[in-house]
């Protein structure tokens, strides 16, 4: 895993906003493989080039070729299925619900949950139908479906003249995914969490052998407190997270820590974010996941504020600390030097070396292509005036 050696290098959280073929992506999907994996190298190669030229340094494929929908089940595990939506159990775990999560905004989410973080003229989200539910046992089928994708992967970044070593692979955590997942088969929330940490354990394995750095990407580690009714007590809810975090070490079992760097944000959701849990409650079992580097939204108005707990909680020697230096929930565009100053910070708590500045989450479906663009190019500024300070 790189470091910021000589300068503050830069990534983001994985999601990019989409390529130009996106539409022929979508369309091909279902239809002939060869197509669409073409289809898929050709929009990798689109995204890694924009990286390039933007000047960020670690970079993703994109992730916008990724779906969870019963196809990508299929082709990992048994004892998934599609059911009907019933009024009780939405098609996502922690779909917007106002009369469990900030009930005084009933209004704005009646507005939010027809158009999203990125609103499109004549165009509205249709609720969905179907549901994914475990109703049987996850019994992964092998790593050939994740294979699959690497190659594709890999053939987009080849054809961009990249270097595999810049690059990091964003695959969910055993709790991310049972936010998708509804499960009707398992009797505890241990042996549930357990099966799936069985099933992602092939999946990492896979990543770090195909030669990339492995991102674990897990947002409800924290958004999860917010919308149980009646909710948890912090004591509750810290014994919820310890769970989850043995379930990602214990897949993480075969993973190198430095080859790992772990994801936590608030949710990518453009809400009020009323309930979102102080860091100060996680931040120890936070530190407990395996991993070499760890990411966390940090720049969002209701977290800029949290660098001031890492002046009494100290970093792993030998850990690197990736802060959100740019937010994902505002259209706002940092200046370079307001990035810079968050980058100083950090620099000076933790080390100038064990910093990377990155992104409070995905830039993808959270803000619009050209000013996710636009927030990328000011971060490689950013950076670039922080080191000039950080290496005289």
């Amino acid at each position: 895993m790189k470091r910021s050696t000589d300068r503050i290098l830069t990534t983001h959280a994985g999601r990019l906003p989409n390529p130009s073929n996106m539409e022929e992506i979508i369309a091909a999907r279902t239809g002939d493989q060869g197509k669409h994996d073409e289809l898929v190298r050709f929009g990798v190669t689109e995204m890694v080039s924009k990286q390039v030229e933007l000047k960020n340094d670690i970079h993703s494929d994109g992730e916008f070729w990724k779906t969870r929908d019963q196809r990508y089940y299929d082709g990992r595990t048994t004892g998934v299925e599609l059911i009907p939506v019933t009024v009780d159990k939405p098609a996502w775990i922690l779909t917007n619900q106002p009369e469990r999560c900030m009930p005084e905004f009933r209004e704005f989410f009646a507005v939010y949950d027809a158009i999203g973080n990125t609103p499109m003229p004549g165009v509205t989200f249709q609720p969905a139908t179907q549901r994914e539910a475990v109703t049987g046992p996850l019994e992964y089928l092998g790593q050939g479906t994740i294979k699959h994708e690497i190659e594709v992967v890999k053939a987009g970044i080849s054809a961009a003249g990249a270097d595999l070593e810049d690059f990091f692979f964003p695959v969910l955590s055993p709790g991310w995914l049972s936010h998708f997942l509804w499960n009707e088969y398992y009797q505890t929330e241990e042996e549930f969490f357990h099966a799936l940490a069985d099933f992602f354990k092939g999946e990492y394995e896979a990543v770090v052998e195909a030669g990339f750095v492995l991102q674990i990407d897990d947002p409800s580690m924290v958004t999860r407190y917010g919308f149980p009714n009646p909710p948890l007590s912090i004591e509750g809810y810290r014994k919820h997270v310890e769970m989850r975090v043995e379930a990602t070490n214990y897949a993480l079992t075969n993973v190198p820590e430095d080859q790992v760097r772990f994801h936590m944000c608030w949710g990518s959701q453009h809400s009020p974010h009323t309930t979102d849990l102080p860091l100060k409650n996680v931040i120890d079992l936070f530190l407990k996941v395996n991993a070499g580097a760890y990411s966390i939204e940090a720049a969002d108005v209701r977290h800029q504020l949290d660098w001031k707990l890492w002046e009494d909680v100290k970093l792993p020697d030998g850990k690197i600390f990736i802060p959100g230096v740019v937010a994902h929930k505002t259209t706002t565009i940092e200046p370079p030097e307001l990035v810079a100053d968050r980058i100083l910070t950090y620099a000076r708590i933790m080390g100038r070396e064990n910093v990377i500045a990155g992104t409070d989450c995905g830039y993808g479906n959270r803000v619009y292509p050209e000013i996710a663009w636009a927030k990328m190019r000011s971060m490689a500024e950013g950076a670039r005036i922080a080191s000039e300070q950080l290496w005289p």
